[in-house]
């Protein structure tokens, strides 16, 4: 590992920030490829057979073997939380947290008791075990063959450790239509020549390699096929470079795939990876294919339905023409007509969603200030295209939560007092000089904590083709996978918040049955059902795909005619901490027993019995 200890006598740990402690810390955990957490999994099993099941989930294009923990009571009907993690097989840590919480989840029957967990520690197995090779090299690529640059061979121009160091870098060769140059103050870094402000730029840079197959291109077909990460169906990325051929084109996405929809008793979804929906909530402002401020509506179908087709509608102003054309109890919403009109899928979160992302966020924040995690870190990446939480989201219609677990620390700036307009514009000018800001903070921590094992010095080195070049950059992984003596000061942090989560879940209840008598052997019942979780059932999104089931409310007793309402009532929603009121009218000629249940594979079960008659 490159990345075993910190270079310092006195401990630290890393979260959303740096945090000293006064402590020294030592490595009780190591980062563990994909065998290891396999062996992991069935000891697990071993140990709890009352409580731990293992699925055999599938089998990756490099042959490894993906497995599934299943901790819960067996015989149970009661609500699942699916977590999977590194799915880009580019976040260790993410594998490690995974596998905590697995032990955790196992020991705490406040969590196994009424919950059961599917857990994924590695949604890309292939792509993961490469941390674990050297030389180190990062690609999110599984272990699909595939030929990047269409020619007749496949991953024959892979990189190459040419210094001998063990992990992949990059190289800078001198060029007269070069595009880089040295950042000024820090000429470890590279930045784009700004053309616009005169400047010209003096390097090319590739990756460490040379060109195997002769073609004049370096390292444009290395090996690694699909990114499980962009093969998920919401936004899937047609011809991307490592999405796949289509969605769910691996037989690691169309495992999950087939598993989460042959599972509605799914109801929240948690994703360790990349992002970090706890610290940024997701965000809207996403275009999609077609605007839902400005729609046009067919010509022929605007004759049908007496509609003005010369000028364009906003989403809502359309549900409020259609709405008087449909039948009585049929409500026009977004999805409905969305669907009528063909206009594509949804790519922002519902603005309903929004408020529990953001509320919960905060919560978040406020427990890590009392933690006493007040430092800034580098923002969270974005969701990507395909990806595992935003199908997870737009297609399941379940809350979904994702958390990274570490994020390098914003470097410190000098403060400069008594600055006026003139000198901060300048200061804004010169901050735009010194590089990208991610590479500013990677190579502050490597010099601080790692004691420059984070980044290769530039070396001259005579290439075959290039000739005199440089080799050097960031090691792989050192952005975004701490040292291993941080791993238990990290999860033991943030994974306790984890309960915190699932403790907002949606739970329905029957909270009262009345009855009233009417007269000639007629009653009136009414119930209340209630939701005592905070997260409405379902959310916003799952009540626009209607994927998430309803719930049953079922009416149960001998000898009695329904007069008004319903045998089986389906409850389709119900918000957060609120209460629907449900009404009957039953006809019994003498004494009975009525039962009412309610049954939600999402959001629990209930019963009452009320007696009427007599």
């Amino acid at each position: 590992m490159f990345f075993t200890r910190l270079s310092v006598t006195g401990g630290m740990m890393l979260l959303v920030a740096l945090l000293l402690l006064p402590e020294p810390i030592s490595a009780t955990r190591k980062y563990s490829d994909p065998a290891a957490v396999n062996r992991s999994i069935e000891q697990l099993r071993q140990a709890n057979p009352s409580l731990v099941k293992v699925h055999k989930f599938a089998v990756t294009p490099g042959g490894r073997e993906m497995l599934m923990i299943e901790i819960g009571k067996s015989g149970t009907s009661v609500p699942a939380v699916l977590v999977g993690a590194n799915f880009s097989g580019l976040t260790p840590l993410a594998t490690e947290a995974a596998m905590s919480l697995a032990s955790r989840v196992v020991s705490d029957a406040s969590l196994n008791g009424k919950l059961t967990w599917y857990i994924l520690p590695i949604g890309n197995p292939d792509a993961y075990a490469r941390f674990f090779t050297r030389p180190l090299w990062s690609d999110p690529g599984n272990g699909r063959l595939f030929n990047d640059d269409t020619d007749d061979q496949t991953d024959e121009d892979g990189y190459n450790d040419l210094d001998g160091n063990g992990i992949i870098t990059r190289m800078r060769v001198k060029a007269h239509d070069g595009t880089w140059v040295p950042v000024e103050g820090e000429p470890r870094l590279m930045r784009k020549a700004d053309a616009a402000k005169g400047e010209r730029g003096i390097y090319k840079l590739y990756t460490e390699g040379i060109d195997d197959d002769g073609d004049g291109q370096y390292n444009e077909d290395v090996p690694g096929g699909t990114n499980i990460n962009n093969n998920f169906p919401h936004l899937f990325k047609k011809f991307g470079r490592r999405s796949g051929l289509y969605p769910g084109s691996e037989p690691e996405s169309e495992a999950m795939l087939r598993f989460a929809f042959s599972h509605p008793e799914i109801a929240m979804v948690i994703a360790f990876g990349q992002t970090n929906y706890l610290l940024s909530p997701p965000k809207g402002g996403r275009k999609g294919s077609i605007d839902t401020g400005s729609i046009r509506i067919p010509r022929e179908m605007g004759a049908s339905l007496g509609i003005d087709v010369s000028r364009t509608y906003t989403l809502a102003e359309v549900i409020e023409l259609v709405q008087p054309m449909l039948p009585p109890g049929m409500t026009a919403d977004e999805s409905m007509i969305a669907s009528f009109l063909g206009l594509g899928e949804v790519v922002n979160p519902m603005p309903d969603d929004m408020i529990f992302y953001n509320e919960i966020s905060s919560d978040y924040k406020e427990y890590l200030k009392k933690k006493g995690i007040t430092a800034e870190r580098l923002d969270p990446a974005q969701p990507e295209e395909g990806s595992f939480e935003l199908w997870a989201y737009y297609h399941l219609g379940v809350p979904v939560f994702t958390i990274d677990f570490w994020g390098l620390p914003k470097p410190k700036e000098e403060k400069k007092e008594n600055q006026g307009d003139e000198k901060k514009n300048d200061t804004v000018k010169a901050d735009q000089q010194k590089g990208d800001p991610k590479e500013v903070a990677q190579l502050a921590f490597s010099d601080k904590w790692l004691d420059g094992r984070g980044f290769t010095p530039w070396k001259s080195y005579k290439h075959p083709t290039l000739g005199e070049v440089e080799i050097g950059g960031f090691t792989p992984f050192s952005d975004n996978t701490p040292p291993e003596s941080m791993i238990d000061s990290l999860l033991d942090l943030q994974l306790p918040y984890i309960p915190e989560l699932v403790k907002r879940l949606p739970r329905l209840a029957i909270a009262e049955v009345k009855t009233t008598e009417k007269g000639g052997g007629v009653y009136q019942l009414e119930a209340w059902v209630t939701n005592e979780g905070y997260l409405s059932f379902p959310i916003a999104m799952g009540k626009r795909n209607k994927v998430p089931a309803p719930a049953i409310l079922t009416l149960e007793g001998d000898g009695i005619e329904i007069l008004s309402g319903k045998k089986r009532t389906p409850i389709g929603e119900v918000g957060g901490m609120k209460s629907v009121k449900y009404v009957w009218l039953v006809r019994s000629p003498k004494k009975e027993t009525l039962t009412l249940r309610l049954e939600s594979k999402q959001a629990g079960n209930d019963s009452k019995m009320t007696n009427i008659g007599g």
